[in-house]
């Protein structure tokens, strides 16, 4: 049986021939009816909508007990239908519906007419009390996500609220917000015209600050990185920065900063409220791959020895190919706000295909936090190792000089979805205690990562690594100061550092130079559970710089992400593409926490 309703009919009259036709169908049982929902003649870009606000998909597994359910719940689909595509900007759409019950299961074919989209005309700004809103220099309504000409959706519109209010409190208006908004549809002209009606409230400078919740941190720490000065005109974005700033400390579990009371004598007095963390932690990971073995660690760290968070940790390592202990000192805005003194002691040991070491290095510097997102570090450090390169024996002794600058506009440490990354690190080592080891080294990287919807559904996620040392020839760098490629952080699907060169005996050379490159597309499942496809290439090369026409080694494979609070479990499988290597598998498997970059 079919039966068919459209908006054109009227509504009543459309109930009544539905509850008529159903009452036509002879007796089911309860719960009897499987149907499926398909729509005809909608736009692409409007069919996400119609499903999300559709019941008739939403309850499909729920299976209407009659004929005449079904067709009231299509019916009552009808309106909500309509609602999502005026809120797409289709103001003139019709629809109807057909149910096709001689299939299995039976098919609710939704039609839709769109018509011609609305787009949006004028764009206005009007005070609460009447009148054009404060002029704040000129605000452009593409600023805030809208333009002439562009579709009359809802979502644009409704965001657009946020974006001016925002604007207004970047420009000395802490309370402004937006009362209301009136929108006008002319079906002559398919137009739609916007007022956004706003209440600026009273402009303010920046008032005194009190700091809360304080406990066991000196109250200069803070205020130190208090983005904005008393007397200042009243601007969100340092308020936003400020608190961003204190949560990238890691002493925080809560910051929040807001005015604390009304605009007097032109300003606003704020209040910066804070919850400390505990002082001590005890932290624990580990990480496993089919070559690599398994690994872990474990780190006691105690965040505010004398009160100016004076940081120290000691961190402890084991596993297949490394043992070794860390412990680190970091004292804040020592010779200047935001200029750590930190210093570094390390002693290791690696057994790896390409040479077995032990090594020790002691390192002293200064860490400067130029912005949140722009951190650059100058140390110098001493280092001594013993190295077994299989083919020879080493002893060296190295001073080096690391500089390094790095960038972080990511959203996410641990699952970027959206920004980009960006680092280099410089190291000049010069000749110790009669060594004759005198080389530079550079090595930079890079990472972008891009929604493909305006969710998080799909990443794109794109990684590149370059490498190159000057200075003597490969025989003059120790093996462990190499570059090498393969393994679970460079080209999966090859064993650890079995991507480059061997020598006659299939150990791992090692290279001056190192070019790899990554690309994922992280793809969500549900809210916990998502697949990762990715391609790596790459390779290590004897030459200062790497060698463009040298084929690299290429490694494919598919992960496997379950997202928790603390950041997504990663389980990527992967194979070689160009197997033709002693010692290679078929298949290789990493295990650790957070994503592969």
């Amino acid at each position: 049986m079919t039966g068919a309703v459209r908006f054109r009919l009227g509504r009543a009259a459309a109930r009544a021939l539905a509850l008529v036709l159903c009452a036509w169908a002879p007796p089911v049982l309860a719960g009897s009816i499987d149907y499926e929902t398909k729509f005809a003649g909608a736009p692409d870009a409007v069919l996400d909508p119609l499903r999300d606000a559709s019941q008739l998909v939403a309850l499909e597994d729920k299976k209407p007990p009659s004929q005449a359910a079904l067709h009231r719940r299509a019916e009552a689909d009808l309106d909500r239908l309509a609602a999502a595509l005026r809120s797409e900007g289709y103001y003139d759409a019709a629809l109807h519906y057909e149910i096709d019950t001689e299939a299995k299961p039976e098919t609710v074919t939704v039609t839709v007419e769109p018509g011609e989209a609305y787009s949006l005309a004028e764009i206005r700004l009007t005070a609460l009390q009447g009148g054009a809103a404060p002029d704040i220099g000129g605000l452009d309504p593409a600023s805030f996500g809208l333009s002439r000409g562009a579709p009359a959706a809802a979502a644009p519109v409704l965001a657009a609220e946020g974006r001016i209010a925002s604007a207004y409190r970047r420009k000395g208006y802490p309370f402004a917000r937006i009362a209301e908004h009136h929108a006008v549809v002319d079906s002559a002209t398919r137009t739609m015209d916007v007022t956004y009606v706003v209440d600026a409230g009273a402009k303010a400078q920046f008032g005194a600050t009190q700091i809360e919740g304080l406990v066991g941190l000196d109250r200069l720490y803070v205020a130190y990185r208090i983005g904005w000065a008393e007397g200042q005109p009243y601007d969100q974005a340092l308020v936003e920065a400020t608190r961003r700033t204190l949560v990238s400390t890691g002493l925080f579990g809560a910051v929040s900063i807001e005015p604390a009371g009304p605009v007097v004598d032109g300003a606003v007095p704020m209040r910066v409220k804070i919850t400390e963390r505990l002082r001590h932690s005890l932290a624990a990971g580990g990480s496993y791959n089919t070559v690599e073995g398994i690994s872990g660690n474990l780190s006691w760290e105690d965040r505010n020895i004398f009160g100016h968070a004076e940081d120290f940790s000691v961190t402890g390592r084991a596993g297949t190919t490394t043992d070794g202990l860390v412990a680190k000192f970091r004292l804040p805005d020592l010779l200047g706000y935001n200029r750590d003194f930190i210093s570094n002691v390390t002693v290791e040991k690696l057994i790896d295909p390409a040479f077995d070491s032990l090594h020790e290095l002691g390192s002293v510097g200064f860490e400067q936090h130029f912005e949140p997102k722009l951190v650059g570090d100058f140390s110098l450090e001493a280092e001594h190792g013993r190295v077994d390169e299989k083919t020879d024996f080493r002893v060296y002794t190295l001073v080096g000089v690391p500089i390094s600058l790095r960038w972080d506009g990511t959203d996410d440490l641990l699952n970027p979805t959206g920004g980009a990354r960006a680092g280099g690190l410089v190291t000049p080592y010069l000749r110790a205690l009669g060594g004759n080891d005198s080389f530079t080294q550079a090595k930079f990287d890079g990472s972008l990562y891009r929604r493909l919807t305006d969710s998080d559904t799909y990443i794109v996620a794109i990684e590149g690594t370059l490498g190159t040392t000057f200075g003597g020839n490969l025989d003059d760098i120790p093996k462990d100061h190499r570059f090498y490629t393969g393994g679970g952080g460079s080209v999966r699907g090859f064993g650890f550092q079995k991507g480059g060169p061997e020598d006659q005996f299939f150990n791992p050379t090692g290279g001056r130079s190192l070019l790899e490159t990554s690309v994922e597309l992280r793809t969500k499942l549900t809210e916990t559970i998502g697949i990762v496809p990715f391609l790596d290439a790459g390779s290590d090369y004897e030459t200062v710089l790497p060698r463009l026409d040298a084929k690299p080694a290429l490694g494919a494979g598919i992960g496997l992400r379950y997202y928790t609070p603390i950041g997504p479990v990663r389980l990527d499988v992967a194979t070689p593409l160009d197997p033709h290597r002693e010692g290679d598998s078929l298949v290789q498997i990493y295990v650790s926490l957070g994503q592969a970059f």
